[in-house]
């Protein structure tokens, strides 16, 4: 079943939706990137009607003239051969700007969008899916240029029609007003015809998503469909997405051959009707200057109804986008910020902290809403599965509710405070984390262990030699090989020891491990207590773990404990 339209009510409030978002993504593509649009459609236009303004006065020249006075048609039609060429050249320059345009407009909005995400709260960011996400950086956005760039392809034909029309009038002059009123009124009926572009438009957005999900889901799930042998089940989920993407194709090819069928009838009508009735009184060369003329009109009729459709067709990318982007604007002056000068940021990640305290006001799966970290001393959590020790770390961390914490740093006799969104981004700047299931990346060794940073190779071989990988050292193109992940290339103790190593090659003066002994076998699981040992000694250490040698050598071990509220209802025991 074809999926139905998306509209947005009655048709005049979708058509002021459509220009409040013309009018925004104007302002926000700015007058200087526009006024480049414009002027380069513009030149396109006027090399457009030179070279038919220079055919049809060689081919209507008066006898053997030629289309120059006292040059043969041979020379004169070498001269048209050359400057078409030199238009030809001209309109590539153009389209090869064009092109840059677009594609500068498009990378602006993409990296605007990233920032935006990466600056994000916790909280904001649950409202994103993947899907979601990567359809607006992979093709909403470059619909958005697509919209813009047809708006203004709409006024540059709109401009080369009203220069043929009038053209039309000056060569037929008194005979020409007939025509040139059909071909206006073919015009606005052309104009005012509802396409359902907008409506089809919105529901390519929602299929972008989809489309982008499923496909993600595929390739971050490879293993376990195959273990499940539940291809299947994905396939199928993306052969219904497919088939609403084909049924929507063919819409839009109906839509347009229904309207171009019409749209020629009308003109070769009109045009028939215009020659019958003035009959003798045209003379050659203005019936067929004349007749060409309208048909180029006609031709610029076709693509601003063509762009019109596509720059409607291709807005609700930007109406997707945008509607994002609000649900990713951080609250402006919250009250809940703190920060601390940029010099003392940076002299605290290489100090040695002796106290850090942190609460939170947020409601919590936990009973805990409070942590204290020393010097010299490891404080580990443990409690059951599903406990919330992940969440508690993640909370400590600054990467959820950050606006409702609070930290206190403690270094010889200095306090600095820190708090809210602002407060957590530069905790994160003297935190190393290692999460439980660390991420690789589709990059090499190193950078998936450095993420940017600046480590000499011989540290990096020492930790690995020392965590038992050196024999990733061995892979063709060693630290510098790219890490193919369609298919996991490692197995999950391996993966989990790069995470921690990634932290640690971060070495800031607080560390927080989350089940670092989590998948490694003992002689593995030993050299991870043993470095820990040593750490805990250099710098503020929190850790969860089940892992009990590891829980005796911690200073200060905390149970948590789910919150009553978060627990499941149980039913009253029956009498025997």
């Amino acid at each position: 079943m074809p999926p139905a339209l998306n509209r947005s009510g009655p048709p005049a409030l979708a058509r002021l939706r459509q220009i409040q978002l013309l009018k925004s993504l104007a302002r926000e593509a700015g007058w200087r990137h526009l006024a480049w649009l414009s002027g380069l459609s513009i030149l396109s236009s006027l090399l457009d009607i030179a070279g038919l303004g220079l055919a049809v006065t060689l081919l209507l020249g008066n006898g053997s003239r030629g289309m120059i006075q006292g040059l043969p048609v041979a020379g004169s039609l070498g001269i048209l051969v050359g400057l078409i060429l030199l238009r030809g050249v001209i309109q590539a320059q153009v389209a090869i700007q064009r092109e840059r345009l677009r594609s500068g407009f498009t990378d602006r909005l993409r990296q605007q969008l990233l920032h935006q995400v990466f600056e994000a709260s916790s909280a904001q960011l649950e409202r994103l899916g993947r899907g979601e996400l990567l359809a607006l950086l992979m093709a909403d956005i470059n619909r958005t240029a697509l919209s813009l760039d047809q708006a203004v392809r709409m006024g540059q034909s709109l401009l080369a029609m009203g220069l043929y029309l009038t053209s039309v009038v000056l060569v037929g002059r008194a005979t020409a007003w007939p025509l040139l009123l059909a071909l206006l009124a073919t015009t606005a009926a052309a104009l005012l015809q509802r396409s359902g572009s907008w409506g089809l438009g919105r529901i390519q957005s929602r299929l972008n998503a989809a489309l982008q999900r499923t496909v993600g889901d595929g390739l971050h799930g490879l293993k376990a469909l195959r273990a499940a042998t539940a291809e299947g089940w994905l396939l199928q989920r993306f052969a219904r997405e497919t088939a609403e993407g084909r049924w929507l194709l063919r819409e839009r090819v109906r839509r347009r051959a229904s309207y171009n069928a019409w749209r020629d009838t009308l003109v070769v009508a009109v045009a028939g009707l215009w020659m019958l009735f003035q009959g003798e009184a045209l003379t050659a060369d203005a019936l067929t200057t004349t007749l060409v003329l309208a048909y180029r009109a006609s031709a610029s009729l076709s693509t601003v109804v063509q762009a019109r459709r596509l720059c409607l067709g291709n807005l609700p990318g930007y109406e997707a986008l945008s509607q994002r982007r609000e649900q990713l604007i951080p609250r402006q002056g919250d009250a809940s910020n703190q920060t601390i000068a940029e010099a003392s940021l940076i002299g605290l990640s290489t100090a040695r902290l002796s106290q850090l305290h942190w609460s939170s006001s947020a409601h919590a799966s936990t009973g805990l809403r409070s942590l204290e970290l020393s010097a010299n001393g490891l404080v580990a959590l443990t409690g059951p599965s599903g406990s919330g020790k992940t969440t508690l770390i993640d909370r400590f961390c600054g990467l959820l509710n950050e606006e409702d914490s609070y930290w206190q740093l403690n270094w010889a006799d200095d306090t600095w405070r820190l708090s809210g969104l602002a407060g957590a981004r530069q905790m994160h700047q003297l935190i190393a984390y290692a999460p439980q299931n660390a991420v690789l990346f589709e990059a090499s060794l190193r950078d998936n262990l450095l993420l940017g940073a600046n480590r000499h190779q011989d540290d990096i071989e020492t930790w690995l030699q020392r965590l038992g990988l050196a024999h990733l050292l061995q892979r063709q193109g060693g630290l510098d090989a790219p890490l193919a992940l369609a298919q996991d290339p490692f197995s999950g103790g391996e993966i989990h020891r790069l995470g921690l190593l990634r932290a640690w090659l971060r070495d800031k003066p607080i560390e927080v491990l989350d089940e670092p002994t989590a998948f490694l076998d003992a002689k593995a699981a030993e050299e991870v207590r043993s470095v820990i040992r040593e750490r805990a000694e250099q710098r503020l250490m929190l850790i969860s773990s089940h892992d009990p040698e590891l829980l005796a050598q911690a200073d200060q071990v905390i149970t948590v404990q789910p919150s009553p509220a978060s627990l499941p209802a149980t039913a009253p025991a029956r009498n025997a």
